[in-house]
């Protein structure tokens, strides 16, 4: 231990020494493992951390697959087949999720995002509450009283943590609920769940023609010695037994289960894998550059080794000295990088993209903490050891004879080239990886989505049920809103839909006939997503009209003829060789009013027109073949308001929350928003992760050009006495620019050829990241090493131009 105290002083003072080199030096690896240190908390805190369950890894979630493999909500009737029939579970909790309004509490109505849950959802996740207690077995039947399990952040927020509210009543769309329990801040599942209500079976959902309605998931907890494989066979093997029993509803659904966090982290595990690569090349680099700063540092104390072998140390107690410098820097390096990191993350955290799930989660916590003192450890051994080990080799009488001209050896030179030219190779990778992301988010962004979002400003408005309990009542409150909007300054024009574009806030798809036509069977049913749209949502949005026409006011009344208009894409699908004009469809949709006496009526109309295809999930999303019918045909209470104006959206937004405060005080405006806001948002993601490795690519080119001057400068210096007698037997100034410059664009083209070569087969990692770019895409290829070598020329110019005032007399006096 003293020993180690006595190198870590010499160490110290060694350093304080060179504050040139020890600043570079930090600065580097702070760069560097602050970089990692901030992409592993992320990693950690999405895809690494256990989920805060009890035993998480027992936990799955439970859906339907379409025919395109996709997960897909179930019926009531098949969540309760799948729940009474499985023989691997525990048991078995139902999910929904509602809007509702948060009314009564002193202040403003509030929307609470609601998750709908069986009664033994707390009990299967294994989460005790923080106060009060949650449901109890029987708190999902029909004839149970309202109760209701707050948030840890609604119970702060919107009751300032109220230590008496448990067991109070509070009032959601209307109705009183009694407050039994307050979640534990942990708990955040489903993503961005306010409340947690009992799911609460309604007499439809459970009617046997209820059956092909796939409106909710599951989660199950797995008996013991159950595996997940076994979990999955059991509910395919139920499912396949439903196909047989109902063909109509089940045909080409099926039953699965996967690991609950793999359902919870998503598709994100492949992108944020490829960031945490990323950035270790970064690491990497930064090592390279450290290593070729201290094989020059080395150069200089030749004199100072070989005396300190002479005077008995052995190998390894140089080399032991050597590591201790290195890793004292990567220390020093890490304690820096450290506070970047903490700065980086609050950065994600706050304005991290939209839909990264766990988000919340991320922290610069004692696992990171101790991942960044591992890095530090690791780095320090891995730079520092190649120039110890040179050190430690070097002959002592050679040294004491060339220490006096300050010569270099030949195998250290070597190496220098060497890890210049695998800092390129690794600069490369990087470049090629965000010039394909950037390629990639210009394309993405570049595309049609389909509408006019300039000048639009969008909101959705939740009616409570309790209060608007037909849709006459919906339908007046639409016609009272609009007739308000369009009164504001500016206003073009006012129209409403459910499910507004990039919104994902509402969507029906469902099977469809088409009169004259055959009935479509179970195996190829035809299928279109249906939006309700008022007559002026189509020029409020800017959505072009490609045949026939629209609806107009007239026909968006329940006593006109039923009309449809369809997209391209519906066209493309269903009538690529006919004209859909004149034709009549039927929808698989049924809904009660007031107004017709009947206790449902099925949705038809007939098609009157064709516009063009809108981006509904995002744009990389191919459009879904798609109908709107007029709104008032079935008037949902949840719907979104898209005003065209040529008002600032400030003052619009303003006059929105006015109008719908003076129509109803209990029913909050939310979503507000432009949608040029909104395209922005639908790429937050992609764009996210072109930022991250854009980057980390620059880092890793800063460096690269760094090496290259760093061994080029010192070649040149090592090189004094041989360019002066160059320069005096005739050589130009110019070729002996030529002739440095070269050197370090022959380092630079050696790694980017290498890197090149690495990048065709590591570029395929990120190809899920990539819109409308192959990951071999020739102008990306191209540029990375045109760029790369014009940095190498730049970064040799310095050197290259002291090289050329270089005078043979006084090089040939000094050597």
């Amino acid at each position: 231990m003293d020993t180690l105290l006595q190198d870590i002083r010499y160490a110290t003072r060694k350093l304080a020494r060179t504050p040139g080199f020890t600043f570079i030096a930090v600065a580097t690896l702070a760069l560097a493992i602050g970089a990692t240190s901030s992409i592993f908390s992320i990693v950690n805190g999405v895809l690494l951390k256990p989920l805060p369950f009890a035993n998480p890894d027992r936990l799955v979630f439970v859906a339907s697959l379409n025919r395109d493999n996709q997960t897909n909500p179930m019926s009531t009737p098949d969540f309760l087949d799948y729940r009474d029939q499985s023989k691997s579970f525990e048991g078995m909790a139902a999910i929904d999720h509602s809007p509702m309004i948060l009314t009564g509490n002193g202040t403003q109505p509030i929307r609470l995002q609601a998750t709908l849950v069986g009664a033994r959802f707390f009990d299967l996740l294994g989460v005790k509450p923080e106060r009060g207690r949650t449901f109890a077995a029987n708190e999902d039947a029909k004839d149970a009283a309202h109760v209701v399990v707050l948030s840890d952040h609604v119970w702060r927020n919107q009751f300032g943590a109220d230590a008496r509210l448990v067991g109070q009543q509070i009032r959601l769309d209307g109705d009183v609920f009694t407050v039994i329990g307050i979640a534990p801040p942990s708990l955040n599942y489903p993503a961005h769940s306010d409340v947690w209500v009992p799911f609460v079976f309604q007499p439809y959902q459970l009617d046997p023609s209820n059956r092909g309605a796939h409106s909710h998931f599951a989660i199950a907890r797995l008996k013991n010695g159950v595996t997940v494989d076994q979990a999955k066979a059991d509910v395919a093997t139920i499912a396949k037994r439903l196909e047989k029993l109902y063909p109509e509803s089940n045909t080409n659904f099926r039953g699965t289960a996967i690991p609950l966090q793999e359902e919870i982290v998503g598709k994100v595990d492949k992108a944020l894998y490829a960031m945490f690569g990323a950035v270790a090349f970064v690491l990497l680099i930064a090592c390279a550059n450290v290593a070729n700063l201290l094989l020059v540092r080395a150069s200089a104390r030749e004199s100072e080794m070989a005396v300190r072998t002479a005077l008995g140390a052995g190998r390894t107690r140089i080399v032991r000295q050597l590591v201790t410098e290195s890793v004292l820097l990567s220390t020093m390096g890490a304690v820096v990088g450290t506070a970047l990191a903490a700065w980086a993350v609050d950065a994600v955290v706050s304005f991290g993209p939209r839909g990264l799930p766990r988000l919340d989660e991320v922290s610069l916590d004692g696992t990171v903490l101790l991942f960044t003192l591992g890095i530090a450890v690791f780095t320090g051994l891995l730079f520092g050891l190649v120039p110890a080990i040179h050190a430690a080799r070097a002959d002592i009488a050679q040294m004491l004879r060339e220490s006096v001209r300050g010569s270099s050896k030949g195998g250290a030179h070597r190496t220098r080239s060497a890890l210049v030219i695998a800092e390129v190779s690794l600069a490369v990778v990087l470049l090629v990886g965000a010039g394909l992301l950037i390629r990639s988010f210009v394309q993405l962004i570049n595309v049609d989505p389909g509408f006019r979002p300039k000048n639009v400003v969008a909101f959705n408005l939740s009616l409570p049920s309790s209060k608007y309990q037909y849709e006459r009542d919906v339908r007046a409150v639409v016609a009272d809103l609009t007739q308000r909007l369009r009164q504001l300054p500016g206003t073009e024009e006012v129209g409403v839909t459910f499910g507004r574009p990039l919104d994902n806030s509402g969507m029906i798809r469902t099977s469809f006939e088409v009169k004259g036509w055959a009935p479509s069977t179970p195996q190829n049913r035809h299928v279109t997503e249906v939006h309700m749209a008022s007559p002026e949502f189509f020029k409020a949005m800017g959505i072009p009209l490609i045949r026939g026409r629209l609806y107009t006011p007239a026909e968006n009344r329940l006593d006109a003829a039923p009309t449809a208009v369809v997209t391209q894409s519906f066209v493309k699908k269903y009538f690529p060789n006919d004209d859909p004009i004149g034709k009549v469809m039927t929808f698989g949709i049924t809904h009660d009013t007031a107004e017709s006496g009947k206790t449902s009526v099925t949705l038809t109309g007939q098609i009157i027109g064709v516009v063009g295809d809108v981006k509904q999930q995002d744009l990389a999303t191919s459009s879904y073949p798609t109908s709107y019918v007029p709104f008032n045909n079935f008037a949902i209470g949840f719907f979104s308001v898209l005003v065209r104006t040529q008002a600032e959206p400030p003052a619009v937004m303003t006059g929105i929350r006015a109008a719908v405060r003076e129509i109803d005080r209990d029913v909050p405006v939310f979503g507000l928003t432009t949608m040029t806001q909104a395209v922005s948002d639908s790429v937050s993601q992609p764009r996210f992760y072109m930022i991250l490795l854009g980057a980390f690519a620059a880092i890793a080119l800063l460096l690269a050009a760094l090496g290259i001057y760093c061994v080029i400068s010192y070649t040149v210096s090592q090189r004094t006495r041989e360019l002066g007698i160059r320069i005096a037997l005739g050589a130009t100034r110019e070729k002996v620019v030529r002739l440095v410059i070269g050197h370090g664009v022959w380092l630079a083209a050696a790694g980017v050829l290498l890197g090149a070569l690495a990048s065709v087969q590591l570029t395929r990692v990120i190809a899920s990241l990539m819109f409308g770019v192959g990951h071999l895409d020739p102008l990306t290829f191209i540029a990375v090493p045109v760029c790369l070598l014009a940095v190498a020329t730049l970064a040799s110019y310095l050197p290259a131009k002291r090289a050329s005032k270089v005078d043979p007399v006084i090089a040939m006096r000094n050597e």
